[in-house]
This record gives structure tokens, sequence and C-alpha cells, in this order.
């Protein structure tokens, strides 16, 4: 095929090897009339300029980003180098550490805090207890136990609103680092250029007027069919759920949100949070959004998210409302879980993310 192995000399930054053999040719044609998504890029194209946006450029540039996505796709992919992608040669670049984790709650650490809930009275927040029978303003931290003896009914007489929501809190003690140590480096920098490229190929088809209906952009991107799944699992049946994404969103959903040391008061209020439906069906399914003997008063009150505080100390006795202040190993689990990327996935839109990747090798 005229692809040789990218990242010859250090394997991890195959994904950004951008000289080796024929990419080198293609990379001084993305950064001489690439997309913007190249021009602007100082590690792929320092010193670049932006095209000037003839047809003849963009047209160019179109079939350099498919010869890029072809070459990137085979160059750290094919570890044999004989011209076809194996299963085990996808499965084993996309595998995570999932070990141990399911959606019964294994791998998460997570249990109920003091089973406290926060309490929403239209735009305030409480901290209750379990009978709601204490109820203390937020005051910039989630994890203190409510003590005033003023019940939550009377804080909503004295505002002149009702409960808006009620949300249970969780504290999360530890959970498995499904990066197994952050050793993805490689996989993460796969999906950034493959996001690179992707999107520089759909804005050049934009560009020259071919929708993505057309039978010829249809065509021309067809090998990209496999990566563009939407995290779903389209073989044999389509858009069936992706068990590499199942297992990938018990953790991630658990730290997609995570409020940080810069986040503030009032941008707190709206971090940390996980909705129910979540955190049941998607992370623990062993878990109650109710403590043992709730009063029907409090079960009929509207409950859509979760609250969840992290430990900041094993075995964790004291907790904190920042990720980044949890305890040294449950922190570098967060940060290696959340550096794999937020985007969501839509089959077919052009665009390649992290959970479409770790899909490849169902589909």
């Amino acid at each position: 095929m005229g692809i040789e192995k990218l990242g010859p000399d250090d394997p991890n930054s195959a994904p950004t090897d951008y000289s080796t053999g024929n990419r080198g040719y293609i990379t001084k044609a993305l950064c001489l009339i690439g997309a913007d998504t190249f021009t602007s890029s100082s590690s792929r194209c320092p010193g670049a300029s932006p095209r000037s946006g003839l047809s003849g450029e963009i047209e160019i540039s179109l079939f350099a980003n498919i010869a890029d996505l072809i070459y990137l796709n085979y160059g750290v992919l094919d570890n044999d180098s004989n011209g076809t992608l194996s299963d085990s040669e996808v499965s084993d670049f996309t595998k995570l550490q999932t070990d141990g984790i399911s959606v019964d709650g294994m791998g998460t650490g997570l249990a109920a805090y003091n089973d406290n809930f926060e309490v929403v009275i239209g735009t305030s927040h409480f901290i209750a207890n379990s009978t709601l029978t204490n109820c203390d303003a937020y005051d910039n931290n989630y994890t203190v136990n409510p003590s005033s003896g003023i019940p939550c009914a009377v804080r909503a007489g004295q505002l002149g609103e009702s409960i808006t929501e009620l949300r249970p809190i969780f504290k999360l003690d530890n959970m498995t680092d499904i990066t197994a140590g952050g050793t993805l480096n490689k996989l993460v920098s796969m999906v950034s250029e493959l996001t690179m490229i992707s999107t520089a190929l759909s804005s050049d088809f934009d560009a020259l007027g071919i929708s993505s209906e057309n039978s010829i952009r249809k065509q021309l991107t067809s090998g990209l069919n496999k990566l563009d799944n939407g995290a779903k699992d389209n073989n044999p049946t389509a858009n069936e759920a992706c068990l590499g994404v199942i297992l990938f969103d018990v953790m991630f959903l658990l730290v997609k949100n995570a409020a940080d040391n810069d986040t503030t008061a009032s941008e707190m209020k709206s971090e940390n949070l996980i909705s129910t439906d979540d955190l049941i069906n998607a992370v623990d399914s062993s878990l109650s959004l109710l403590p043992a003997g709730a009063s029907d008063i409090i079960k009929e009150l509207p409950m859509s998210s979760a609250r969840i505080v992290y430990a900041t100390n094993s075995p964790g006795t004291t907790y904190t409302d920042s990720y980044e202040k949890a305890e040294s190993s449950l922190y570098e689990a967060m940060k290696n879980t959340r550096s794999l990327g937020t985007e969501d996935s839509v089959t077919g839109d052009g665009k390649v993310t992290f959970r479409e990747l770790i899909c490849v090798p169902e589909n």
C-alpha cells in the first residue's frame, strides 16, 4: 500500500507523526491549502497562512484529507504492515481497562452520603437530612451535615415557593481508572487526529457544495462509516448499544460534570450532578435514591438529578466538592477518564469521537 508504520522511533507519538513516508507530502499539502483546522495548528503547520479559498485548493485539500485519513488508520493500526486491519489489531488498540466494571456498581465506590439531600426551592439551594427536618442554606459547601433545626417545609413557606427538586447526595470513595493509569495517551491522540481530519473533510465537502446526501460524497467517505458509528454497535443490528461505551459510561458519567478548584460557589450548583436515570441505569443499579423508611411526602417530591461529593482521604472520612482535591488515586482516575473527551457522538456527522473509536471493534 506504500504506507509506512507511523511513530517508528516513539510508538506513543504515532498519530502525530506527520513526516514519516508519504504522510510528509500530505502534511505539506494540508499546511499549504488545507482547512483552517490544519493551518491554525502550530504543532502540524507552524507559521502556516490561511488558504485563499479557491475551489481548486479546496478540491486538493479534500483528497489530501482522505489520503491522510487512510494513512493515519493504517500507519497506526496495521501492526504487521500487511495492508489489512484485522479485528485483533483494532480491538487491541481501542481496549479500555474494564475488568471489574459493571452497571451493578462494580468499580465505582459509590454510596449515599449520610442520606443527605440537596433541596432546591425556586432559585435557593439547601442541604437537608434524610427527613428534611434540618434544612440549611447552601454556603459554598455541599459536604456539611445540616443542623439548623429548620425544616424544609418552613424554608419553602418563608420563600413563598414549593420544593422544585430533591437531589440525593452520594459520595465517591474510589473508582477504577479505565485508562489503566493514563496509558491511553496514544488512543486519545488518535481521536484528536481523527476529529481534526474528519472535521476538515466535512468542511471541504460543504465548501464545494457537496451535501451529505450526495452519492459521490458517500462513496468517498465510505471508509469513515466504521469510525463514524454514533457510538453504536451497528453489526449485525443497527443502532444497538455498544458494550465498550456502556462500560465507559459507568465511569465517565461520574466525572463528566465534575467541579474543579476554579469552580465558583454559584457555578457549583450546576456541577457534580448526574441524572438519576443515568445513575441507576448506566452506572450503579444497586443504589437507592431514597433512604429506607422515606415518607410518602418525600417520595412524591420531584427528583431528576443526584449530587456527588469526593473523598479526600482513604478510607473516606472527609469529602470535597472539587475533584482536584480528591484523594490522590481517586483524582488520578477521574483526571485520566476526563481526558478521554466529553463530546457526544452522532452517526454519520463526519466527525469521529472517542466514544465512536472504542465501538469500532463491534462494527
